[in-house]
């Protein structure tokens, strides 16, 4: 019969052993580092080894051994296949080299492709657009997903189940006989649950709430935000002698963070603003509908040539880039002073077409 296998019997590790391990690598450490120390020490103290007693210009460098050129070869091996004498022709020779045509081909040798060995990250999918009724429906799973999630763990004993939410309408049915004995106590302690559940509830609505300075910033992100781009809108005003027209003109460009500029020539004023598409709608609304422009202040006899001053919007579009730092007045003499103001900023085709157009209302 053949030999049985001995059986497998239960070993203990002696005392001491992993101790007696660790120290032994220490000490394998410690003569290791011992001895680099004594290598950089020689090396040191070596005249060639020392930085700060050699010269760089005079480190002895030894004697240049040029490159052995190699001895042409009487053939290349590109050219041995298809040579029918396996040499090439002396110059003298008239006839030429003679080829095996057999060994031509059309085929093209092409090299083995060589992989990089870093591929560029693909690029990240872009995530699907969900409609509002989708994304609740994802939110209400997300929801219930989660409480399973918890229930489960709380059947697994690894959450401690959450407390009763005792209520006066369902105080009789959770806590059943136990009423009876002191209903006064345990109201009290029903209501006190209530009250702690309530501020708890507050609190958290308290920590998500925004400072007044936050929401002042999302207000004004969600109002101007010119991520969904820029617009532009050119206005043409007859005058703009009225200082409360002034007053509105700028102050209004200013709280829709509205940049561009007001032009004021000889013949007429030119406002050209430019921002996000919330805030030159509101602007264009100023111009074209707010401002009465043929009126003047009150008490006062307004001038003759304010008589039919009207506003109209000569162009309004979509923009790559803002021109403006900021909204400025530039007021000049001339006409030709008005279009080279505008020449710094590439708009002087907006004066051109501001002088070969009226300003009417109905614009």
């Amino acid at each position: 019969p053949g030999l049985r296998r001995k059986r497998a019997t239960l070993e203990f590790v002696q005392e001491g052993r992993f101790q007696r391990q660790a120290q032994r690598n220490r000490m394998k450490a410690k003569f290791a580092e011992m001895g680099q120390k004594g290598q950089r020490a020689e090396r040191s103290q070596s005249p060639i080894g020392r930085d700060d007693e050699v010269d760089a210009n005079a480190v002895p460098l030894g004697k240049r051994s040029g490159a052995e050129e190699a001895a042409a070869v009487e053939v290349e091996w590109w050219d041995a296949v298809i040579l029918r004498d396996g040499k090439y022709p002396s110059p003298s020779d008239e006839a030429g080299p003679s080829f095996t045509t057999s060994k031509i081909t059309s085929y093209v040798e092409h090299p083995v492709p060589i992989q990089p060995p870093n591929e560029r990250a693909e690029p990240a999918p872009q995530p699907l657009k969900l409609t509002k009724r989708e994304q609740k429906k994802l939110r209400t799973q997300q929801r219930q997903a989660r409480e399973k999630e918890k229930q489960e763990m709380i059947k697994q004993g690894l959450l401690e189940p959450p407390k009763p939410k005792v209520k006066i309408s369902n105080l009789m049915r959770v806590l059943g006989a136990d009423t009876t004995q002191d209903p006064t106590k345990i109201e009290k302690e029903v209501r006190a649950q209530m009250d702690e559940r309530q501020q708890a509830h507050e609190d958290r609505n308290l920590a998500r709430k925004l400072t007044p300075a936050e929401r002042r910033d999302k207000k004004l992100r969600k109002m101007f935000d010119p991520e969904n781009g820029l617009f532009m809108a050119v206005f043409k005003v007859g005058s703009l002698r009225n200082p409360q027209h002034k007053y509105k003109v700028n102050v209004n460009a200013e709280q829709n963070m509205l940049t561009g500029c007001v032009v004021t020539g000889d013949s007429h004023s030119l406002v050209v603003v430019e921002g996000c598409s919330k805030s030159v709608v509101r602007y264009k609304k100023l111009m074209l509908k707010r401002i009465q422009w043929d009126s003047w202040i009150a008490g006062e006899d307004a001038p003759e040539d304010l008589e039919g001053n009207s506003c109209a919007l000569l162009w309004e579009g979509s923009i790559k880039e803002v021109h403006f730092k900021n909204f400025r007045r530039e007021q000049v003499k001339t006409d030709v002073a008005a279009r080279k103001y505008l020449l710094d900023f590439g708009l002087e085709h907006l004066w051109d077409l501001g002088s070969g157009t009226s300003a009417t209302a109905d614009q």
